[in-house]
């Protein structure tokens, strides 16, 4: 089986929201963030509160209240538009460029316009399947980023790939109803 296709910034920010929306370490800073903001807006209404400045203090509450339940809708597009401007600078070069996969027996043969790589099935952590992505992750790290919409036989590759994924136990992640939160 052969794919080709290329990708633009929104698959690359889709593949990154994913990615980041699954690091244990990026969901505790944002709760952390979250939880400081919103606690700091708590304290300082209860030092009001002390030194008896009603208006004050139902101020502080009233933002710590907004806060605790709006933060995290802020948060999540701060996070968008940072790696929307990571992405814009790190890979403006490979938006648009022809990228090809084909499946051998036992590894993966990519090629794009700089480059030629042979990664072995076993070499691969994990399939991840989104509504519009399939993101297979290395070992090391890296991912291939396949958009959906850009594949000729979506059937035929969901079987090839759950054939590598048994034959080579590579953990597959089904997550259709996806959304970064």
């Amino acid at each position: 089986m052969k794919l080709e296709y290329n990708l633009n910034e929104n698959d690359f920010l889709q593949h990154q929201l994913y990615t980041a929306s699954k690091t244990k370490r990026i969901k505790m800073q944002r709760r952390k963030s979250w939880l400081f903001v919103t606690l700091t807006f708590f304290i300082l209404s209860l030092l009001f509160l002390k030194k008896d400045e009603k208006v004050t203090f139902y101020s502080f509450l009233i933002i710590g209240f907004i806060t605790l339940i709006f933060y995290p809708f802020y948060l999540r597009n701060h996070y968008r538009i940072h790696y929307q401007k990571f992405i814009k600078d790190t890979y403006k070069n490979r938006f648009g460029k022809n990228a090809k996969i084909e499946f051998l027996e036992s590894e993966f043969l990519t090629n794009d316009s700089n480059s030629e790589t042979k990664l072995k099935y076993s070499a691969f952590e994990e399939f991840n399947e989104i509504e519009n992505y399939f993101f297979l992750k290395l070992k090391t790290g890296g991912s291939l980023i396949i958009p959906k919409l850009k594949v000729e036989n979506l059937e035929e590759l969901k079987i090839e790939l759950s054939n590598i994924a048994e034959k080579h136990n590579v953990k597959q992640n089904i997550e259709l109803n996806w959304k970064w939160k």
